[in-house]
């Protein structure tokens, strides 16, 4: 056994010899995902499909009449699409490798601490990039979404980065339930949100009071921010961030207490 088994501490040093395993690591988290076709096409075609038929066919007449519609529209199946791998592709793969011990083998194996986790995080976003960069040239190539250049750009970034709770929510349920219970965990705490935060239609007046307790409101009014669309804006950036981050820490605190417990 080498020296980088015995003494794990070492591992946890950012040296440079270590990049090749973090790179194999990512590899393989990618393939596992691609070459499962019941969680890769949910999380990767079907954000672009309806936004397709939602922006081009349903709402074209209104978006044509009130562009700021279009924006609204983009930025929700925008975060649909960066945030559904990072919840689904993390938490069912982490809850059934918890479930099959391999995080117990992991642990054994000479490799960098935390390299597997590492690799979920980067094949989480990575993957959302995928889906995400369809939608955007969807958007763009039949006008349906009325923003310059420095726009798109500043909520690409947003939406992307808005992806981060939810990956710290994936690893939370991946170490609370169990494989096979894993994507129905998520979506009954995913879809929920995603209807009752506003992020595909406005809510009524009587219904405000309880968005804010999902993270999609947050990264859907960041992305108004960061569109200028005064519209639909209800809450200030600085509000907004320090509830993603509160989201963030709780989720990640929850997932490191299981996984120190349990393994």
């Amino acid at each position: 056994m080498n020296a980088l088994a015995l003494n794990p501490l070492d591992s946890l040093a950012p040296t440079p010899h270590m990049l090749p395993a973090y790179l194999a690591e990512i590899r393989c988290e990618f393939m596992r995902t691609l070459r499962n076709p019941a969680l890769a096409f949910p999380i990767l075609l079907l954000p672009v499909g309806l936004y397709a038929l939602f922006a081009a066919v349903i709402f074209g007449a209104a978006i044509t009449k009130d562009p700021s519609t279009g924006t609204f529209l983009f930025c929700a199946f925008g975060i649909m699409a960066v945030t559904m791998p990072a919840l689904f592709s993390i938490g069912a793969g982490l809850a059934m490798e918890r479930e099959m011990g391999l995080l117990k083998l992991k642990r054994a194996q000479p490799a960098p601490a935390g390299s597997w986790l590492v690799a979920k995080i980067v094949a989480g976003f990575g993957l959302g990039l995928v889906a995400y960069l369809p939608l955007l040239a969807v958007a763009v190539l039949t006008g349906k979404l009325p923003l310059d250049a420095a726009h798109i750009v500043a909520v690409s970034g947003v939406l992307l980065a808005g992806a981060i709770p939810f990956c710290a929510l994936g690893l939370m349920v991946g170490t609370l339930v169990s494989g096979s219970a894993a994507p129905g965990y998520a979506n009954l705490i995913y879809l929920p949100g995603c209807y009752l935060s506003g992020m595909f239609f406005p809510l009524p007046a009587s219904m405000y009071w309880q968005a804010p307790i999902w993270p999609q409101f947050h990264v859907v009014q960041l992305a108004m921010h960061a569109a200028d669309a005064a519209k639909f804006q209800f809450m200030s950036v600085q509000m907004s961030l320090a509830a993603l981050a509160g989201f963030t820490i709780l989720f990640s605190g929850v997932a490191i207490f299981r996984l120190a417990r349990k393994g």
